[in-house]
């Protein structure tokens, strides 16, 4: 990677918002990896599905810290990872655990999921490397989520990329929708914008989702996540045509306005 969030923040000002509070899950990850140097040993046992019990504390308090969030009105979350309550492997399947002492809206609660829950995921992809291994469904072979982007190879072939643990393979088809895998040329659209070179998306009239697509050197030059933050405008005009997306964006929002 040759460009780091500072300078695309010059080059798209408009962004800076998204761009430094991904900064701050840059830092929560840095740290949080360090809080947790059994991790990754802990994952080979058949009932890791979150941070060990006697860190999850301390995760938790680092994060509430970095997102200044108010730690008191989301101890009942903190209460949930310490009694090994929550499965963080049912979160790409988009099942978010129901917590009724947590004010909370949902979708807020995804995303607080989504951003506390990453350190783990990425700990899984270092145990369990798949990078380069088919999508079967349009899933990821390590945690089961939907694409987050899509990347055009020599071949052609078309790679999809995990926005969880961000573990990147094949799609079984070059044209083709990611998510429910419709090959009907019919159904399928491109919107592209002079705005934003290197970058379209690809949707889909089937059912009614898109992926972003990223051309290679832009990938290889920001890497898959500030590639997703940059091509934002791009989520927008999907979304204002009626396109949904199917899984969170490296600050966790899967509706963008």
């Amino acid at each position: 990677m040759t460009i780091d969030i500072q300078a695309l923040i010059e080059q798209r000002p408009h962004l800076k918002d998204p761009l430094e509070l991904y900064a701050r899950w840059q830092r929560f990850q840095q740290e949080a990896t360090e809080l947790l140097p059994k991790l990754r040993s802990a994952m080979s046992a058949e009932d890791s599905k979150a941070y060990p019990r006697e860190s999850a504390g301390a995760v938790f308090q680092l994060f509430v810290s970095i997102f200044d969030l108010p730690g008191e009105e989301f101890e009942p979350l903190c209460r949930a990872l310490e009694g090994g309550d929550i499965d963080f492997m049912r979160f790409p399947l988009d099942e978010i655990p129901a917590l009724p002492s947590l004010s909370c809206a949902e979708e807020e609660l995804a995303t607080i999921l989504f951003l506390l829950s990453r350190p783990y995921f990425l700990a899984l992809r270092e145990t369990f490397p798949l990078d380069g291994s088919q999508w079967e469904d349009g899933r990821c072979p390590l945690c089961s989520a939907r694409a987050t982007l899509a990347s055009i190879v020599e071949g052609p072939k078309r790679n999809l990329h995990c926005s969880f643990c961000g573990t990147s393979g094949q799609s079984p088809l070059f044209v083709s929708c990611p998510n429910c895998g419709t090959a009907d040329a019919s159904k399928l659209n491109t919107i592209m914008s002079e705005d934003e070179p290197g970058f379209r998306v690809i949707t889909c009239d089937e059912c009614q989702a898109y992926v972003k697509v990223v051309e290679g050197p832009v990938l290889g030059e920001m890497g898959v996540d500030l590639a997703d933050l940059a091509s934002l405008p791009l989520d927008i005009v999907a979304q204002g045509k009626g396109y949904a997306r199917m899984t969170p964006n490296p600050i966790g929002l899967k509706k963008v306005e």
